[in-house]
C-alpha cells in the first residue's frame, strides 16, 4: 500500500479527479478550480446530493456552458478506506446556485448536484397496478428499465403479506414512499421501513434490521467518538484514533414530550372501520409495551430501557393515555376484499408512526473529522464527559450517562476544502434507548388549592 493510503493527519482525504462533462461533450477537469465540496446523505432521503464551489478564472462557465444537465465525475475517500464513488455511478449537475463576479476576470460559481437516479425520478411517472410482496414491488421499481433502471446495489428486507397497489401517475420515489408506510418485515415482523441511498447503494430496510436481530443480537458500532480536549501542543500520536474526536456537539429541541404526546409517539388508539359488516374495531398502542417486542440500540444490555419517564401524570403514566392520538382507518372483510387489498393497518400504523417520531425525539448533532467509511444507517458509540468539575468526576461518573451511548447515524454532511487540506463531517445521530433504564418514582406533591368559580363574574366589585 502506498504512503498516500495511510492517514497522516486527521481529516486527510483523497479526491480522485473532479471532472465535468458538458452537454456539448466538452470534458473539463476542475480540480484546480475547486474551492469547496459538499456531499449530503439522509436516512429519510432516497438519493445523495451535494454542491461544488468553483473559482472560475479560465472561462469554464462559458466553455461548457452550465445548462443544468452536466455530468459530474469524481470520488472522495479517506486513505485506506472505502470511497464515496461518483466515478462509476455519476452525479448530475441540476442547478447553478450562484454565479458572481469575485475578482478581475474571475467568477465564483456554486453548482448543485444529485445522484443520477434522482434526476431520472423527476421525469418518470408510474401508472400501473402491482400485486405481490412490497419488497418485490420496490425491487422492480428501482431496477426495471421501465422505471428507474438503476444498476446500483439494492439492499432490501423481505416483507410479509401480499398487497395490491394501483399507482396513479406517481414518480418512482413517491410510489415507494407510499408502500413504505405499510411494509412489515418478514423476519422481524416489524413495521417502520426506511428508504435511503448511501455509498453502498439503495436501501429499503426496517429500522429493526439496522439495530440488531430478534431482540438479542446487536449490530456492532463502526467506531467510538469522544469529546475530549486535544493533547498539549496539539500533538497527534495516532491519527486513526484522533480522527474520531468530536470537535463540537449540540442538542436542539430534544425530548419534547408535549408535542410527541399529541402526535402519537407514546400512546394512541386506532379504530378500523369495516364498511361491509358495519363494525368498528379498536386497537390501543402503548410505547413501553411495544418497546419490549422490538430491536433497540441497547438490547444487549440487561438494564436497558426506553426513552421515557414512567412516573405518573395524574392517574396514569404517559404511555397509558391511549386517546392522546386517534387514528381512523378503513378495513375490509373476507366478503369484500380479495387477496392483497387488506392494509393490515393494526399491524403497522401505530408502531410505525411512533418510531418515525422517535427518530427525532433524542438526537445529537456532532462535528468531527471526515471519514468516508462511515455513512447513514451505521451505528457509532459516543462518549461525552459529565458536566462536572474534574475533581468530582471519576470512573463511570466522569461520563454523561444520558448523552453517551450507542447512536444511529441519520444525517451526514461531508465538507472538503482543498485549499486548507481540510475534510470534516457534520452528523445528526439518534438514540432510541438508554443502557440503564431511568428510575421512576411516583413523588407525592402537595395537593393544589381549589380556586373559586366566578361564572358570569357575579363577584365583581365596581369602583365609582
Amino acid at each position: 500500500m502506498s504512503d498516500k493510503e495511510y492517514i497522516q493527519h486527521p481529516g486527510d482525504f483523497i479526491l480522485d479527479g473532479i471532472l465535468i462533462v458538458g452537454s456539448s461533450g466538452i470534458r473539463i477537469e476542475i480540480g484546480n478550480l475547486l474551492q469547496e465540496l459538499n456531499i449530503y446523505q439522509n436516512i429519510d432521503t432516497p438519493y445523495m446530493s451535494g454542491s461544488i464551489l468553483l473559482k472560475d478564472a479560465s472561462g469554464v462557465s462559458s466553455a461548457l456552458p452550465f445548462l443544468g444537465q452536466e455530468r459530474l465525475i469524481f470520488s472522495l475517500r479517506t486513505p485506506g478506506r472505502r470511497k464515496i464513488d461518483f466515478n462509476e455511478y455519476h452525479a448530475i449537475i441540476y442547478n447553478v446556485g450562484k454565479r458572481v463576479h469575485s475578482a478581475d476576470k474571475a467568477q465564483t460559481v456554486l453548482l448543485n448536484f444529485t445522484s443520477l437516479e434522482n434526476y431520472k425520478n423527476i421525469h418518470t411517472k408510474i401508472s400501473k397496478s402491482f400485486k405481490g410482496e412490497i419488497s418485490s414491488i420496490v425491487q422492480e421499481i428501482l431496477s426495471s428499465p421501465n422505471f428507474l433502471g438503476s444498476r446500483k446495489s439494492i439492499n432490501i428486507d423481505v416483507t410479509q403479506h401480499i398487497r395490491k397497489f394501483v399507482i396513479p401517475n406517481l414518480r418512482p420515489f413517491q410510489a415507494i414512499n407510499v408502500m413504505k408506510q405499510e411494509a412489515i418485515s418478514k423476519d422481524e415482523k416489524s413495521p417502520h421501513y426506511l428508504f435511503y441511498e448511501n455509498p453502498n447503494g439503495f436501501h429499503f430496510k426496517s429500522l429493526d434490521s439496522l439495530l440488531g436481530k430478534t431482540q438479542d443480537i446487536t449490530v456492532a458500532e463502526k467506531g467510538t467518538y469522544k469529546f475530549e480536549p486535544m493533547p498539549p501542543g496539539n500533538i497527534v500520536t495516532d491519527p486513526n484514533i484522533t480522527m474520531n474526536t468530536i470537535l463540537h456537539w449540540e442538542i436542539h429541541d430534544n425530548t419534547n414530550s408535549y408535542v410527541n404526546v399529541k402526535t402519537g409517539m407514546f400512546a394512541s388508539t386506532l379504530y378500523t372501520h369495516d364498511i361491509f359488516n358495519k363494525n368498528i374495531q379498536k386497537f390501543e398502542f402503548d410505547y413501553v409495551k411495544s418497546y419490549s417486542g422490538r430491536n433497540t440500540l441497547n438490547q444487549n444490555k440487561k438494564s436497558h430501557g426506553p426513552l421515557v419517564a414512567l412516573t405518573k401524570t395524574g392517574e396514569k403514566t404517559i404511555t397509558e393515555y391511549s386517546e392522546s392520538k386517534i387514528f381512523v382507518h378503513p378495513t375490509g372483510s373476507d366478503n369484500l376484499h380479495t387477496e392483497g387489498t387488506s392494509t393490515n393497518a393494526e399491524k403497522w400504523l401505530q408502531q410505525a408512526r411512533s418510531r418515525t417520531i422517535e427518530q427525532q425525539f433524542f438526537t445529537l448533532k456532532i462535528d468531527t473529522y471526515g471519514n468516508t467509511n462511515l455513512m447513514v444507517g451505521d451505528i457509532i458509540n459516543v462518549i461525552i464527559p459529565a458536566n462536572k468539575e474534574s475533581g468530582a468526576a471519576a470512573g463511570k461518573e466522569s461520563i454523561d450517562r444520558v448523552l453517551s451511548g450507542r447512536y444511529l447515524v441519520t444525517e451526514q454532511h461531508h465538507l472538503v476544502i482543498p485549499s486548507k487540506q481540510m475534510y470534516s463531517m457534520a452528523m445528526t445521530i439518534m438514540k432510541d434507548s438508554f443502557e440503564n433504564a431511568p428510575p421512576a418514582v411516583d413523588t407525592k406533591y402537595k395537593e393544589e388549592p381549589q380556586g373559586t368559580n366566578d361564572i358570569g363574574l357575579k363577584r365583581r366589585t365596581f369602583i365609582s
